[in-house]
């Protein structure tokens, strides 16, 4: 039986519904198989099947009392308020993100603690889909907001992802991310020298996985990590700039939208996939995909370190 990749996708602020990926998943099987015949392995058995897909829909959980927000502040006669669609945009983005904040483990008014439940459940059915026998690499690709979740959940569950999912975090792609932002939850106020010391996030398990860091310019919700703090350094292995969006989005701050159906994108992303691919099923030896790492890095100016 071929080793297959386990891949999570995640979304990010804003109203979402199931099957918000698609779009994703279609890009990376088409660059998936682009970049295995760009190696002079487009021949190989397997790879049709090769990627497991879950995607990590949470929107739902903040929707709903945000949508009764709306229904209460302007449906009230007593209310009297303009720019009534721009408003309900700003509750249904900028609410994601206040909604989501840590309180106590045993808060059941907690929306993170409910949305870390709902993706603790999808990485518990991606994993039913693996061999039980055998860890799977897995591959986590978020975008917004959901690099937040994502990167608290992996950092919450870094003991016990392996033992008991037998899913090894290997690669994380994070696209116009906000995670330099939330470093400001960490400020000390009597540091002058390194006052994010303590934001370290979760590094990638796998010694040969990536974690890479996507954004657009004109994005203004994306950010570098590295920057932040010399752990960032050490567990982001790039900080790349993309050019995302569509003829009227790109090269403003609606791009933040177009990294899913992105070409440049799923061609970084499903690279690695296939790299990975052709090591863990024995295509590849140790040394080759050392190397294939290497130019890898090297085709997309990522840092030596």
């Amino acid at each position: 039986m071929d080793k297959r990749l386990a891949v999570f996708i995640v979304h990010g602020i804003g109203a979402q519904e199931k099957g918000f990926s698609h779009d994703m998943q279609e890009n990376l099987r088409a660059n998936f198989k682009k970049a295995l015949e760009h190696m002079g392995q487009g021949n190989l058995e397997g790879q049709g099947d090769a990627l497991i897909f879950r995607e990590g829909l949470w929107a739902d959980i903040t929707q709903k009392g945000e949508d009764t927000l709306k229904d209460r502040m302007f449906n009230d006669p007593n209310t009297d308020v303009d720019w009534i669609k721009a408003r309900k945009f700003f509750v249904d983005y900028l609410g994601d993100a206040i909604s989501y904040f840590k309180g106590k483990v045993t808060d059941i008014y907690s929306q993170y603690n409910a949305i870390q439940k709902r993706m603790d459940g999808l990485i518990e059915d991606l994993s039913s889909d693996t061999n039980p026998n055998q860890n799977t690499l897995l591959t986590v690709v978020s975008h917004s907001l959901g690099t937040v979740v994502l990167s608290d959940y992996l950092y919450d569950k870094r003991d016990i992802l392996e033992p008991k999912y037998q899913l090894t975090f290997s690669n994380f792609f994070t696209l116009g991310s906000p995670i330099a932002l939330y470093a400001n939850r960490f400020y000390n106020h009597q540091s002058k020298s390194n006052p994010f010391a303590n934001f370290k996030p979760q590094k990638v398990k796998d010694p040969n996985g990536i974690w890479v860091n996507l954004f657009d310019e004109d994005d203004i919700v994306g950010y570098p990590i590295r920057p932040v703090n010399s752990h960032c350094k050490k567990v982001v292995t790039a900080d790349l700039n993309v050019s995302v969006g569509s003829f009227l989005a790109g090269g403003t701050p609606a791009s933040h939208t177009g990294y899913w159906e992105d070409e440049e994108v799923g061609k970084i992303i499903a690279e690695k996939l296939a790299i990975d691919w052709l090591r863990v099923n024995g295509w590849d030896d140790k040394t080759k995909s050392a190397k294939r790492i290497t130019k890898y890095k090297e085709r997309y100016n990522m840092p030596s370190s």
